[in-house]
């Protein structure tokens, strides 16, 4: 029998920040070639991509990411550093998250979105009355 590392042993492996989606709203889509489906962006950073497919490209393999939309560069060439199930569709077919890790850093600072708005600041404490006592409440199981 044989026991592996503990998964909260694992330390982070990142070398780059990852920007959400919808920070880069140029990027319409993108598709991985060989293959040529179109897969969903989740995030990106200048040192790789991970989209969501219902294809299973193997790690280590050879990749061409094609960038759908007014994104440059519109294709960047890479290795896939790791698949996984990321959920099973309604119509039974698997879908998978799939990291790619870039031959080459990127530089698409220039086209990012505006981050959400930062939630509002507190109004001033002195207008408001003050907070009534909470109640103290117990599980019952």
């Amino acid at each position: 029998m044989t026991v592996g590392r503990p998964l909260a042993a694992s330390t982070e492996q990142r070398s780059a920040s990852r920007i959400p989606a919808e920070r880069v709203p140029s990027i319409e889509g993108v598709r991985l070639s060989p293959g040529d489906e179109i897969s969903t962006l989740v995030n990106i950073s200048t040192s790789g991509v991970l989209v969501e497919c219902t294809s299973r490209p193997r790690p280590g393999s050879a990749v061409t990411v094609h960038f759908l939309g007014s994104f440059t560069p519109a294709t960047v060439r890479g290795r896939v550093a790791r698949t996984m199930v990321a959920s099973l569709g309604k119509d039974g077919v698997l879908h998978y998250m799939v990291g790619v890790a870039f031959d080459n850093s990127i530089d698409f600072e220039e086209q990012l979105a505006a981050p959400p708005d930062a939630p509002a600041e507190a109004p001033p404490t002195g207008d408001l009355p003050a907070p009534k006592a909470a109640s103290r409440l117990q599980n019952r199981w």
